[in-house]
């Protein structure tokens, strides 16, 4: 979607509809675009109202499209790109961000549907604006009992029912109010000088991995990039011979720069490599400790990655357990008799987590320990029979999983 740059609209919304455009029509990340070069040129005050209206957008899309869609003449209609994001960004403004005047939220909407390709529809998009925000100053009563919160909506109902067999309403509730919040960030955890700055879930996986054997001399991190955690493991661990994989040339390119850039990481080395079929000088080797951080669905990260949510089918989990099981059993093979795995994921999904160690396991000889002596008090709630959970919205961070496990002296 090419922009013709009219000075009508501000450089924040200039750039806010650019990065939702190539997140609606391609498989990029709105974290990856919000802190891209484009963004960071501009001023502070504009590159916060940018990742605002970018995160606050795709968190909410749901309950916008579920706003406008009524109030089109023909509410099935296919928009035009630009329409459909004026839309969402002039909604979102109207209806989440009290301190943006209705004026500037209606106008600019209008005008980058205008510059954006779709000035047919400049007029549709400013009556349906105004009438949200009419509707927004004389609101309807709510009934005192609700199926769905409002945050709950913005969440696909398919996620929703799951989450509530698996949860129950109440924790359902509280992980789907986390989501449309800005993550939390130094509950768990205070500032370290010399660490990596990544989110408390993904130091908590980290400092639990380091935590899990004392001083091992061999460490392997199965899909390490982006490296924040490799990066923890080789400070906490100077000693150890570090290796760090992943399937990704561009991504591990860039950790191998991260890596080069400090004195306490230089020493990690990297490898490109599928860990689901790890290369033969590698299945030579044995490890004394190794994190399998597997992909997965990504679930209990929707505040960070809101995009998600829009992407995520449930026929894609199946195709995400048959490689997260093929990871596990790979690595497993790679343990050091008495070295231990941690297997993670930041899943709430149980087929993603437990009954990939369970499955797994089953035909080897190694055993389960229980992590909850290695866990912080803060998150003490979060070990479930021995493994790590954490919920967004009952621990102060997103969802993680992680499982210990130790390979027993008769392992090959």
């Amino acid at each position: 979607m090419k922009s013709n740059n009219q000075p009508a609209i501000s450089p924040a919304r200039e750039a806010a509809i650019q990065i939702l455009y190539r997140v609606m029509s391609s498989a990029a990340h709105s974290d990856d675009l919000v802190h891209s070069p484009a963004v960071s040129r501009l001023s502070p005050e504009d590159r916060n109202l940018t990742t605002a209206l970018v995160l606050g957008v795709l968190r909410w899309q749901l309950q916008l499209d579920a706003v406008m869609r009524p109030m089109l003449q023909r509410p099935d209609a296919e928009l035009h790109d630009a329409a459909l994001l004026a839309l969402r960004l002039g909604i979102f403004q109207l209806l989440h961000m009290d301190r943006i005047p209705p004026h500037a939220a209606i106008n600019e909407s209008v005008e980058m549907a205008r510059a954006n390709g779709a000035a047919h529809a400049a007029g549709m998009v400013n009556a349906i604006l105004r009438r949200v925000q009419r509707e927004k100053e004389t609101p309807q009563r709510t009934p005192l009992v609700v199926a769905m919160t409002p945050e709950e909506q913005a969440h696909p109902e398919w996620l929703i029912t799951r989450w509530r067999k698996n949860f129950g309403n109440a924790t359902t509730r509280r992980i789907a109010a986390y989501d449309q919040q800005e993550p939390p960030s130094g509950q768990l955890y205070t500032p370290e000088e010399g660490l990596p700055q990544i989110d408390d879930g993904s130091r908590l996986i980290a400092e639990v991995t380091a935590a899990a054997v004392p001083n091992p001399k061999r460490i392997l991190d199965c899909c390490a990039a982006p490296g924040g955690k490799t990066a923890i493991l080789a400070i906490r661990h100077p000693q150890a011979e570090i290796i760090a994989c992943d399937v990704s040339p561009k991504r591990l390119e860039a950790m191998r720069k991260r890596m080069d850039r400090s004195e306490s990481t230089k020493h990690v080395k990297t490898l490109l490599a599928d860990m689901t079929a790890p290369p033969a000088d590698l299945q030579a080797e044995k490890f004394d400790l190794i994190l399998c951080d597997a992909p997965c669905s990504g679930t209990g990260t929707l505040s960070r990655n809101p995009e998600i949510r829009h992407r995520l089918r449930p026929s894609d989990l199946p195709r995400q357990v048959d490689r997260q099981k093929a990871l596990l059993r790979q690595a497993l093979q790679l343990l050091a008799p008495g070295g231990r795995l941690i297997y993670s994921t930041c899943s709430l999904e149980p087929e993603e987590n437990l009954e990939v160690v369970t499955a797994a396991t089953v035909a080897g000889t190694y055993r389960s320990i229980d992590l909850s002596s290695l866990l912080p008090e803060s998150v003490s709630s979060a070990a479930i029979g021995g493994t790590l959970r954490t919920l967004p919205g009952t621990q102060p961070c997103d969802g993680f999983f992680a499982a210990l496990l130790e390979a027993t002296p008769s392992s090959p």
